[in-house]
């Protein structure tokens, strides 16, 4: 039995080795495959990646967990960039926002890219965030005045916003350990094939289809990195408790609100989140559309586009 068991150690010890080296080797792989796009603007604790297009009033796009800012698709960011100076930020954990890992609430991540956006110069952006992106736009907006940037309006698609039920209840339960993420981390960088990848990235388009080429397109495996794994699994696990300090505060936003959500979204469910949130913010205009799921910037980008001009006209002088 002793002689079994050292037998076993022995193998796991190797498998272990041989999978941190084959991590390594995929993440220097991917890092040279998917380069940082914009500046890296220094904040308190480390850096904030940021691409900027576009002139005159601000918008800002933030993504949501597991993406990175290549997740908004080209075409939009260009119909905005007519008219708007474009910010797109990788939160904190996510695609080059480096030495920021730790920080997971949704309040946290508003005080980081506030001051990303303080050090950029924006002035009283319209605030757009998508998913996770939606929940860190309505946590920033209620940070008060101590921030150095505020937004003039939010607008928000397919975000969890309300203390309500998510998908996949069991991740949030299995991310909450230290240890579990660390393991998880390394064994889906190391050993993830390209065709789970596809499939997990086109059930967050369900019931729609998922673009042609939108894995390679928005480098999703830069989320396949051990510290951006681990990063986005601690947002995760602090999600519901972050929610039901959000839900309870959604009355006091005092500020243009466009709320977007597909009616068949399989991830945020839009009852439970949006539609509940629409009826605590005063004055919030509530978008649904009928059968679409969770990417909505990819499959009703001009939706989204006459949102943010309502936003803009309501918020911004003229």
């Amino acid at each position: 039995m002793a002689y079994s068991f050292a037998i076993f150690a022995l193998l796991l010890g190797a498998f272990g080795a041989y999978t941190s080296v084959r991590a390594r080797q995929i993440e220097a792989r991917i890092a040279r495959l998917y380069p940082p796009l914009g500046q890296l603007v220094r904040v308190q604790g480390g850096v904030v990646h940021v691409v900027q297009r576009g002139s005159g009033p601000d918008v800002v796009l933030l993504h949501g967990a597991g993406t990175n800012l290549r997740d908004f698709p080209e075409a939009l960011v260009a119909a905005l960039a007519q008219d708007f100076r474009v910010t797109l930020m990788d939160r904190p954990g996510s695609g080059h926002t480096a030495r920021l890992m730790r920080i997971a609430t949704p309040k946290a991540q508003a005080v980081a890219l506030s001051q990303a956006a303080g050090a950029l110069g924006l002035h009283a952006p319209i605030v757009v965030g998508h998913s996770y992106g939606a929940t860190v736009a309505a946590a920033w907006a209620l940070c008060g005045p101590a921030l150095a940037v505020r937004p003039a309006a939010l607008v928000l698609i397919a975000g969890p916003l309300m203390p309500a039920p998510l998908a996949l209840p069991w991740l949030r339960r299995f991310a909450r350990s230290p240890t579990l993420r660390r393991v998880f981390a390394l064994l889906a960088t190391s050993w993830t094939p390209s065709a789970l990848v596809r499939r997990v990235a086109g059930a967050a388009f369900a019931p729609e289809q998922m673009p042609r080429g939108y894995v390679k397109h928005t480098a999703v495996r830069l989320t396949l990195r051990r510290a951006n794994l681990r990063a986005t699994a601690k947002q995760v696990s602090v999600l519901s408790g972050a929610l039901r300090q959000l839900g309870a505060k959604l009355p006091r936003l005092a500020l243009p609100v466009e709320i977007l959500h597909g009616t068949a979204d399989e991830v945020v469910p839009y009852e439970a989140h949006s539609a509940a949130a629409a009826r605590l913010i005063p004055g919030a205009r509530l978008t649904p559309l009928p059968g679409r799921g969770h990417m909505l910037h990819h499959t009703a980008p001009d939706e989204i586009i006459a949102a943010i001009r309502r936003a803009a006209a309501l918020a911004l002088p003229a």
